[in-house]
This record gives structure tokens, sequence and C-alpha cells, in this order.
């Protein structure tokens, strides 16, 4: 897959579409004890349009939302570089996609000081057959190779 170029817009589009179907694709795990629920994917760009953070944070009661994982690009006086986990939240898989979408951000994100948000359902299965069809057609060349888990459904 050649880097997307046409407009910022679209390459918002697409590493939101991305860090949702990293979301999807590792949802019995992110969520194991529950099939309702929400998950919010926080991010921010600096001024050069680069990554900043990744925050993914879950809800399963109204109002009450638990720091799943986060993952810094730059170091700052509060945290350091790369992907820790909140609480009782493990994924290896999740870790694994969220790491090459950010490594290969410069083809998915160029807007400066953007501030975003997506929010993610409890996937059907087909919703999950999407999630694999993109994160596959955008990392593939980037060694992303898809779980067995994935191919079961």
């Amino acid at each position: 897959m050649t880097p997307i170029t046409e407009s910022k817009e679209t390459q918002t589009v697409l590493l939101n579409r991305l860090l949702s179907s990293a979301v999807v694709l590792s949802w019995d795990e992110l969520m194991p004890e529950s099939t309702s629920g929400l998950i919010h994917i926080e991010y921010q760009t600096g001024d050069d349009g680069s990554l900043d953070f990744v925050k993914i944070w879950a809800s399963t009661v109204w109002g009450e939302w638990k720091l799943v994982c986060e993952l810094w690009m730059r170091p700052l006086w509060s945290h350091v570089t790369g992907i820790r986990f909140g609480g009782n939240y493990r994924s290896v898989e999740f870790a694994r996609t969220l790491e090459l979408v950010v490594d290969n951000e410069n083809e998915f994100l160029v807007t400066p000081n953007l501030r975003g948000l997506v929010q993610v359902y409890p996937p059907n299965e087909e919703e999950r057959r999407e999630a694999e069809r993109l994160t596959l057609a955008a990392l593939s060349h980037h060694g992303y190779v898809p779980s067995e888990k994935h191919f079961a459904a």
C-alpha cells in the first residue's frame, strides 16, 4: 500500500479507523468480562503533526472510566516513552498493533495540534472482519500479520 496523501481529513480518518480497528481486534482481551461497554481512544499531535500520545479508556459502568493503556511518543517529566497498561489490562496483540500504527504514523497523520477522540462500541462479527481487512491492508507491508485467533471468526 502506498502512503495516503490526499488530504489531512482523509489521513485523520484513516488513523481513527486504524486505532479503532486495533481496539476491535483485541476487544475480547481488553474487555473480557463485558459484552457491553465503550472504549475511548484519545490522542494528540504536536506542532509538527506527529503523535504526542495515545490513551485508551474503557467504561463498563456509566460515568466510570479506567485507563486501559497509554502510549507516549516523547518523554516529559511525568512519563517516559513507550506503552504502559493500566490496572489489570494486558494485550500483547493490541500493543503490537498499536505500536505498528504509531511507528508508521507519517503515512496516516500530518495534522498539527490535533486532539482526537474515537469511540468504539462492542463489535459484531462483520465489524471484526472489516477491522482485520483494514489493518491488514494498511499495515501488512510493515510486518503486521494477524493472529490465528482472528481467522477463527
